[in-house]
């Protein structure tokens, strides 16, 4: 055994992280490369760039990938993304999935996109790395497993190692770790994370054995008590697009709520992976939809089957509330039943209102170990004479924020922004003449840019 671990350690020593592309390895990547293709295939194969990433992403011959050479219609792209959804990734095909998830909503959102194009975007992803299930931070390009950052944990409204957050990208150039926004370029929220040689890590080697969910189950675990009855309620604190695509699928949910705790953490460690993997998100926000408005539009919609697998339907004219998924180009939306929304008040894993903040607090409890209640809509007196307090004062709208955060986000919303409002209001004032989906749309993207300090 000791004589194994001398040879694996002597190897480490001499190749390095296979992922390693700044500054202190350029040497040796750029050696790597010149040997294999893009994404690890060699170069006497038959396929471009683009054709590699969707063959690491999991994409196999019999999921109609396109021809070689040809180019990518909405429809096609539409195709491959259902072909996705219903794939589960593994820790080595996961980054290539996220890229992939990206470029083709990128063309739902366009028209056909040419494949010198197509080709020309994978290139994008060079030098990006994404944050995997098991808390490592691994490459798109090739999948190779960087350095590890921490256990994955669910905290203000993501999933998150230290910093990092799965389903997003971060560059890797200068030898610094850097956010990247929706559109791949720098929040300018400044350095996470210097790129390092984790060497003394070895289950790297170990990459694409594994099923990417299992590094979400300690995380997805905190939601569950061992009571099922209790487990339908821990869903409103759980990621909103996890609990709107339960709460819109009754023929599965009644099975669930039988499943052991085991199972239903299994299950949904399973499906916020493939959302995240393929979809970039788990967070959703809900709108209203009159569907005149969107009449030449075809969304893609998500449901569950009455076995609880993730299937992707389109929907040409939406009518009526829907949970829509934030994830960058492409969003995917989940149809709400009739009756739901935000004046719902009552169902087992749907959201509770109440008459008050008092009564929410009375019913709910404190937020948390260092953590205080925030209203994404505030409770000001006129929103709450506006769209009433059961609009204001329920689990869809009251979220828990770390202490800290929750000052700097009340702050901003005091201050005077002519930057983001234009006028010489402050954020609140500004705000409260809004309509209440602009007001909540409004209110997680501040949460989220407060906290990486863009606003």
């Amino acid at each position: 055994m000791r004589a194994v671990l001398w040879v694996l350690c002597a190897i480490l020593l001499v190749t390095g992280c296979a992922g390693v592309e700044p500054s202190t390895r350029r040497s040796t990547f750029q050696q790597r490369s010149a040997l294999l293709g893009e994404g690890g295939h060699f170069r006497g194969q038959r396929s471009d760039a683009f054709d590699a990433l969707l063959r690491d992403a999991g994409l196999g011959d019999q999921d109609e990938r396109p021809v070689a050479g040809s180019s990518l219609t909405p429809t096609h792209a539409a195709r491959l993304l259902k072909a996705l959804t219903v794939k589960d990734v593994t820790l080595g095909q996961f980054p290539a999935r996220v890229a992939v998830g990206f470029m083709l909503r990128e063309v739902l959102d366009a028209s056909e996109v040419s494949r010198a194009e197509l080709v020309r975007r994978v290139g994008r992803f060079t030098q990006l790395a994404v944050l995997r299930p098991d808390g490592c931070l691994a490459w798109v390009r090739s999948g190779q497993t960087q350095q590890r950052v921490g256990a994955v944990e669910w905290k203000d409204g993501a999933f998150r190692a230290g910093q990092f957050e799965l389903g997003v990208f971060y560059s890797g150039k200068g030898g610094v770790f850097r956010q990247l926004n929706a559109r791949l370029e720098e929040t300018g929220g400044g350095a996470f994370a210097d790129v390092h040689d984790d060497a003394d890590y070895l289950s790297r080697t170990l990459d694409g054995a594994e099923e990417a969910f299992v590094g979400l189950a300690l995380a997805v675990g905190q939601f569950f008590s061992t009571s099922p009855a209790d487990n339908l309620a821990a869903l409103r604190q759980m990621p909103a697009a996890v609990a709107a695509l339960l709460e819109s699928s009754p023929e599965y949910l009644e099975s669930f709520q039988y499943l052991t705790r085991g199972e239903q953490v299994r299950v949904v460690s399973k499906l916020v992976t493939n959302l995240i993997a393929t979809w970039g998100t788990v967070s959703s926000a809900t709108r209203t939809f009159q569907g005149a408005a969107l009449a030449t539009a075809e969304l893609p919609v998500l449901s569950l089957s009455a076995e609880g697998a993730l299937v992707m339907g389109h929907v040409a004219v939406p009518v009526g509330r829907a949970a829509v998924l934030s994830g960058g180009p492409g969003a995917a939306i989940i149809l709400q039943r009739v009756g739901e929304g935000v004046t719902r008040s009552s169902g087992p894993v749907g959201m509770k209102s109440y008459s008050s903040f008092k009564s929410f607090k009375r019913a709910m409890g404190p937020a948390g170990p260092g953590k205080e209640w925030h209203h994404i809509v505030e409770q000001t007196d006129g929103n709450v004479g506006r769209f009433g307090p059961k609009a204001i004062h329920n689990t869809e709208n009251i979220v828990a924020l770390d202490k800290e955060l929750h000052s700097k986000v009340s702050a901003f919303y005091s201050s005077k922004r002519f930057d983001i409002t234009s006028t010489t209001k402050t954020v609140r004032e500004w705000l409260s003449t809004q309509p209440f989906d602009a007001q909540r749309d409004f209110g997680m993207r501040a949460i989220e840019n407060v906290r990486k300090g863009d606003w």
